[in-house]
C-alpha cells in the first residue's frame, strides 16, 4: 500500500522553500534557547537543590477519589442555537482496585443572538460547577479527593467576562454557587488539586527580583524541575518563597517577560493582579491566601506533577498521601485515579456533531409522521445547513 504524500510537498515549490527557511530559523532559535538553559543549570542547581527532598513511601491504603470533566471543544450552531455537551465523572480507588464510579452528562444551549464569547465563558463555568458539585458529594466516600486543576482558577475567566460586559445575574449566581462549593471542599481538609497543564514560573519570578534579564525567568518550572529532580522527590515552593501564593511569583515572571516591571513594590503589584478576581467579585481571599503548591516526581524520565493544597492540611499529611503505593501512574507521573477518570469522561472532538445529528434525525422521524409539517421542516434544515459540515 502506497503512503500518503506529505502535505508539505503538495504546496508550490516557492512556498515549500520559504517554509523550509522558516523551519531553519525556528530550529536555530530553539537550539540557542536550549544551549542557554543548559549553561544556566548550575546557577539553578544552587538555588533549588537544597529544597528538593526525598519523600517516603507509605504502606497504608486509602480510598482516593478523583473528579474530572470533559466538554466539547467547540459549540455547534447547526440547529439555530449553540449546543455543547459535557461529561463529568468520579472514580474511587483503593490502591489500584476500583471501588466505585459515577458519571453525569449534560448539555448546554444558548440562542445564537447572544455573544459567542458569553456562551463559551458560561459553558466553561457551568461544567466547572458540575465537577465541583460531584466532588462535594464524593467527599463523604473517600479519604482523599483529587480535583483536576487549581481550586480557584475558574474565577479568572469570570473576571474577564465582567471586564468585557458579559457578566449578568445568571453568571453571578453560578459563580457564587461554584465558589461556595469550592470553599467547602477546601475546608474539608482532605482535598488537593492537580495542575496538569502547568504554566507556573514561580522560580523564575523569584529570580526576577534580583535579575529581570536572566533567561531562567522565562522558563516554566516544570521544565527546569524535570531536569533537576530525581525520582521519589518533592519540591515544596514554600521552602523557597515562604507563605506568598505561588501565583504571585509567577506574575512577577510575567512582568519581567513582558517588560512591564512595576516602578514601585513589584511584589505588591503582583499580589494585586492575583487577587483581582476576589476584589472585583467581592469574594473572601482567605482560600487563595491559604493555598500552597509543590512539585513531586515519582518516576524518572517524566515531568513532575504540580500539586495544590490548603496549608491547613500540612505538608506532612500531603506527603503521606502522595507516598501511597501505586498512587502515581508510572506512564504519566500523575495520580492513577485522575488518569483513569480522565480517560473515561473524555469527549471526542467530533461528538458534538454526532449529538446534533441525532437531534436532527429524531426531529425528522417525528415530522415524517405529521406530513403537514414536512415542508416547513425541510426548509428549516435547508436554511440552517446550506452545506454539509466539513
Amino acid at each position: 500500500m502506497s503512503e500518503e504524500p506529505l502535505d508539505w510537498v503538495t504546496l508550490p515549490l516557492d512556498l515549500q522553500h520559504r517554509f523550509f527557511e522558516f523551519a531553519e530559523q525556528e530550529a536555530n532559535i530553539t537550539t540557542k534557547a536550549i544551549q542557554e538553559l543548559s549553561s544556566k543549570l548550575n546557577e539553578l542547581k544552587k538555588l533549588v537543590m537544597p529544597y528538593i527532598r526525598k519523600f517516603e513511601t507509605s504502606s497504608k491504603v486509602r480510598t482516593v477519589a478523583a473528579v474530572d470533566g470533559s466538554r466539547s471543544p467547540r459549540l455547534s450552531e447547526r440547529l439555530g442555537v449553540r449546543y455543547g455537551v459535557f461529561a463529568t465523572g468520579v472514580v474511587y480507588l483503593e490502591g489500584v482496585k476500583k471501588k466505585d464510579e459515577k458519571f453525569e452528562a449534560g448539555t448546554f444551549k444558548r440562542k445564537q443572538a447572544l455573544s459567542q464569547d458569553k456562551s463559551k465563558y458560561f459553558f466553561d463555568l457551568l461544567s466547572t460547577y458540575v465537577e465541583r458539585k460531584l466532588a462535594l458529594e464524593a467527599l463523604e466516600k473517600c479519604d482523599l479527593l483529587i480535583l483536576d486543576g487549581s481550586f480557584y482558577s475558574f474565577l479568572y475567566p469570570v473576571l474577564r467576562m465582567k471586564k468585557v460586559g458579559l457578566y449578568g445575574a445568571q453568571e453571578e449566581k453560578l459563580m457564587r454557587e461554584t465558589f461556595e462549593i469550592t470553599e467547602k471542599i477546601r475546608k474539608s481538609g482532605k482535598a488537593i488539586g492537580i495542575i496538569k497543564r502547568s504554566h507556573t514560573r514561580a522560580i523564575g519570578g523569584y529570580i526576577s527580583l534580583k535579575d529581570r534579564e536572566n533567561p531562567l525567568v522565562t522558563i516554566i518550572d516544570k521544565l527546569t524541575l524535570s531536569i533537576l529532580m530525581p525520582e521519589q522527590t518533592i519540591f515544596n515552593y514554600e521552602d523557597l518563597i515562604g507563605e506568598i501564593p505561588v501565583q504571585v511569583y509567577t506574575q512577577l515572571a510575567q512582568f519581567a517577560l513582558t517588560k512591564n516591571w512595576p516602578k514601585e513594590d513589584p511584589l505588591k503589584e503582583a499580589e494585586r493582579k492575583v487577587f483581582a478576581p476576589f476584589e472585583a467579585l467581592k469574594l473572601q481571599k482567605d482560600g487563595i491566601k491559604e493555598m500552597r503548591r509543590l512539585q513531586v516526581k515519582a518516576y524518572n524520565n517524566l515531568p513532575p506533577c504540580e500539586v495544590e493544597y490548603p496549608s491547613s492540611v500540612g505538608t506532612k499529611k500531603v506527603h503521606d498521601w502522595l507516598g501511597q503505593k501505586d498512587f502515581f501512574n508510572e506512564s504519566t507521573n500523575l495520580p492513577m485515579a485522575l488518569d483513569l477518570v480522565d480517560s473515561l469522561v473524555e469527549i471526542p472532538s467530533k461528538f458534538i456533531d454526532e449529538f446534533v445529528s441525532e437531534v436532527e434525525g429524531r426531529v425528522l422521524d417525528t415530522i415524517l409522521l405529521q406530513k403537514e409539517d414536512y415542508e416547513v421542516a425541510r426548509m428549516f434544515f435547508t436554511l440552517l445547513n446550506p452545506q454539509k459540515p466539513m
